[in-house]
């Protein structure tokens, strides 16, 4: 099958919640789907308002798979550590075209509330 979405996609709004008091953790959630017939090479920066970027090792999404990585997780995600409650934005850059979503869980207030936004495809 084809490679379907783009290489590189952006998500503004990051910001890992603490985890909360629910039995669920709060969270944020990478979602990579690679539709081709070849393994995808993934790299993340992030990006912060007070200091400079970070950026991950490459991981690899593999042929006709999907990953969800949570982003407190750093060995799901190259071994990036992205620190909890602090505004950042993320690039998503790969060697192969794919689709990036990101969610996040917020469990702070007793209740939980979701958040999921495609992110923004880069020609």
């Amino acid at each position: 099958m084809k490679h379907l979405g783009k290489k590189v996609w952006v998500i503004p709004d990051g910001y890992i919640p603490s985890e909360g008091s629910m039995s669920i953790p709060g969270h944020e959630c990478l979602c990579i789907v690679n539709t081709g017939d070849s393994d995808a090479k993934v790299k993340l920066t992030v990006f912060f308002e007070d200091r400079e970027p970070i950026e991950s090792d490459y991981f690899v999404v593999k042929a006709r798979r999907t990953i969800h990585a949570w982003l407190n997780k750093p060995e799901l995600i190259g071994g990036l550590v992205i620190p909890k409650e602090v505004p950042y934005s993320l690039v998503v850059e790969s060697d192969k075209e794919i689709v990036v979503q990101m969610s996040r869980l917020d469990t702070r207030l007793g209740n939980m509330a979701l958040l999921s936004v495609i992110g923004f495809p880069i020609e």
